[in-house]
This record gives structure tokens, sequence and C-alpha cells, in this order.
């Protein structure tokens, strides 16, 4: 019995040591981590002092180390805009200008956009019916969804209270609900499903399938737009020249 109260006293030992050195790991990582962290206001005043180049290394770290860009504040894109295009970094000036358009759709934004592009003989910035469309029902998506919603809920109403008195609901009423919705769900995936890519390098190859082995299409410079339509692997589909292409995933920076 001795022993066997021996051996209890030494498995509970072994498990606290364990414990407690996993308690110790965990710490050493999340003060590790913690220490590699972008100090902000360091960048920031970097960036007031003119040490701009340095501030620009500090931003980048920090969009490096960020998984949800949501969370970005969105001056840090418009100082790495600034600072990309005073060093003549055209094709990065576009992508943090798209980063900011995409999220606050302004007028001014897509201006100077337009205005680079223009300098540098660049594709896939011009204005469509389409990307029209799509970005006013971004910029006032949260009233549209209100509306939308308030209609959904106002058809359901109607359809239950014809159920409730015993009356006849038509075939193409319900049709026309179900319709509804299915244009709805649509409608609200839609800033999902829509993405646009800014091409990284300076001669970026596009071919009819996803593989290193595939024929060349043709080659596009730095800075060029295109529309992102799918997926494969380290491939994105995009569409580009009125055909669908792909373009391997680290040629091209998304914008999210």
């Amino acid at each position: 019995m001795s022993d066997l109260s021996t051996d209890k006293k030494q498995l509970k030992s072994k498990k606290w040591l364990a414990t407690c050195w996993k308690s110790v790991c965990l710490l050493i990582i999340t003060l590790s981590v913690r220490a590699q962290e972008v100090n902000l206001p360091q960048a920031d005043s970097l960036f007031l002092s003119g040490r701009q180049a340095e501030a620009k290394v500090l931003y980048e770290k920090h969009l490096s180390q960020v998984v949800n860009t949501t969370t970005i504040p969105i001056p840090i894109y418009y100082k790495l805009a600034f600072i990309s295009e005073k060093q003549n970094d055209y094709a990065r000036a576009l992508y943090y200008l798209s980063m900011i358009y995409n999220k606050q759709p302004r007028q001014n934004i897509l201006n100077k956009i337009n205005e680079i592009a223009a300098n540098h003989n660049l594709t896939g910035y011009e204005v469509d019916d389409f990307s029209f469309v799509f970005l006013f029902f971004r910029k006032y998506s949260l009233y549209f969804n209100l509306f939308l919603l308030i209609v959904a809920i106002y058809a359901f109403w109607a359809l239950n209270q014809k159920r409730v008195r015993g009356e006849s609901i038509r075939s193409r009423h319900k049709f026309v609900v179900i319709a509804y919705l299915i244009a709805l769900l649509l409608l609200l995936n839609l800033p999902d499903s829509y993405q646009i890519a800014i091409i990284n390098k300076g001669q970026t190859y596009l071919r009819d399938a996803p593989s290193s082995a595939a024929p060349v299409t043709l080659s596009i410079a730095q800075g060029n737009k295109v529309t992102v339509i799918g997926e494969t692997d380290e491939w994105l589909r995009i569409w580009w020249n009125q055909q669908p292409l792909y373009v391997r995933k680290l040629d091209v920076w998304r914008v999210r």
C-alpha cells in the first residue's frame, strides 16, 4: 500500500510539472509574439517626421501579421498609398487605393486610381456598368439589405395571414416568393463573390489551364487589374481580355 501511495504521488508530481512546463512554454511564445508585434504609434511618428520609408516597412509588417483585413484602420492604407506613389511604386499605390475604395467607395479615390492607371497605360480600371452597379450597391448595401428584408418579412406575413384564414395560396405567389428569396440570397452574397486583384510582378504569365506546364496565352505588366472568378490550389481563375485565364496566386495582390 505504501508503494502504491508513493507511485500516485510521483504521478501527480509529474503531471503538475508537465502542466507548469506547458504554461511556461505558452508564456514564452506569447511574449515572443508580442515582442514581434509592430508598434503603430512608432510607425506613425516615423511617417510624420518624414522617415516614410521606415514607416512603410513597419506598416507593411503590420499588414502581414493581421489575418482579418477588416480590422485594419483605413488611415494605414492611405499612408501606404501616399508613400508608394512618392516612391514611384505605382502597383502598390494602386493596390492600397483599391483596398480603400473597396471598403469606402468614394469618387475622389476612384479619380486617383484612374489617374495613376492612365499615367502608366494600365488596363482593367475602366468603370463599366457592372462595376458601377456593384459599387453603388456596396456603398448603400445597408439600406438595400434593410429594404429587401422588410419586403421579405411582409411577403411571409401576407402568406401566413392567408394560411391562418384558410384561404388558398396560389402556386404563382409561392413561386414569386421563392424566386425573390433566391435573388435576395444571391444579391447579399454579391460583394463576396466579386473580387479584383492587382498584378504584382513585371511580366506575369497568364495560362489557359491551372498548371505551369500549360501554354502561356499572354503576359501582362505589373499594375494591371484583373477580375477573380475562381481559384484552384495555387492558381486563380481570372477574366481578362474577354476570356477566362489562370494566374498564380503569388503573382497578384488580392483586394479583399
